[in-house]
């Protein structure tokens, strides 16, 4: 959802009011917006947005119920799209993302509606040197626009727990089935865990605990990739994680075809983690400690 000023056939307040001089509002008027991301988990974030509203009678609209403050968000490249409306009698509010639902550049777009219908929109602070003194718009809808921010594209700032390199092409993500599955048929090595076993996964913030279980999770992904790139009737070389793959296996690590052939693909899944088994258990004794 992106706006701008001239997609609406009537004036609506945004920030670019506040220092145009041919602003359909009056000088000061305006509609912004500030936003604040946490990570909370693994993929999970907060955004925390905060708007600021410079227009008396739309503060009233907003006080008294006729108008309502929206947040919408959305990822193009996916599905995902959501709409969460401010709390009453407050300016912020705070919402989860899952960071697995998107492809991780969202676009929120903070608007101000009309909750109700208006026969004749009136605002005190319409540029009366542009619309002349006691303009109104006919018939408001509800749902209308009244106020907006230009769309705010956020990049949600990961952090990635596990290992760098061919973490960068592997996915974990919720699935209905109850058991674990690996899925290369794509550019990703997709891992996929129950949803309730995600939900865990993806609130975890101990760096132990994590890499116990990036361990768990990344070691049979890697096995089965490794033995896809082995098989020589793969239709599966031309995908991005096969791709690069095969360049942290035979430029990273120096092998070659016969070595890679002959060595098993757990020890090579191994390898690609930078052997992360001994580590994982000191850190997990640590735990216990």
């Amino acid at each position: 959802m992106r706006l701008s000023n001239n997609s609406f056939p009537y004036p609506v307040l945004s920030s670019a009011n506040s220092f145009d001089i041919d602003s359909e509002f009056k000088f000061g008027d305006s509609f912004s917006v500030n936003v604040d991301q946490v990570q909370i988990g693994q993929s999970d974030f907060e955004l925390v947005v905060t708007y600021f509203l410079k227009n008396d009678d739309l503060q009233m609209m907003v006080n008294d119920g006729r108008a309502k403050v929206v947040a919408h968000v959305e990822s193009t490249l996916t599905s995902y799209r959501n709409a969460i409306e401010f709390p009453e009698n407050s300016d912020t509010v705070s919402f989860a993302v899952d960071a697995s639902m998107i492809a991780k550049n969202i676009e929120l777009t903070v608007l101000v509606v009309s909750n109700v219908m208006i026969e004749e929109y009136s605002n005190s602070g319409f540029n009366s040197e542009l619309f002349g003194d006691n303009y109104a718009v006919k018939n408001i809808m509800r749902g209308d626009i009244l106020a907006f921010e230009p769309t705010i594209d956020i990049e949600l700032q990961t952090v990635d727990s596990g290992p760098v390199g061919v973490q960068t092409f592997i996915k974990v993500a919720k699935s209905k089935n109850k058991s674990m599955m690996v899925n290369l048929d794509g550019e990703a090595i997709k891992i996929e865990i129950p949803t309730e076993t995600y939900r865990v996964y993806a609130q975890m913030q101990n760096a132990k605990e994590v890499k116990m279980a990036n361990f768990s999770l990344l070691v049979p992904a890697l096995m089965l990739a490794v033995d896809d790139i082995k098989d020589e009737g793969s239709t599966n070389g031309d995908y991005l994680w096969s791709i690069e793959l095969q360049k942290y296996i035979y430029d990273g690590l120096k092998y070659d075809d016969s070595k890679l052939k002959n060595t098993s693909s757990l020890v090579v899944a191994q390898q690609l983690l930078d052997n992360p088994i001994i580590a994982a258990f000191e850190d997990l004794i640590e735990v216990d400690e």
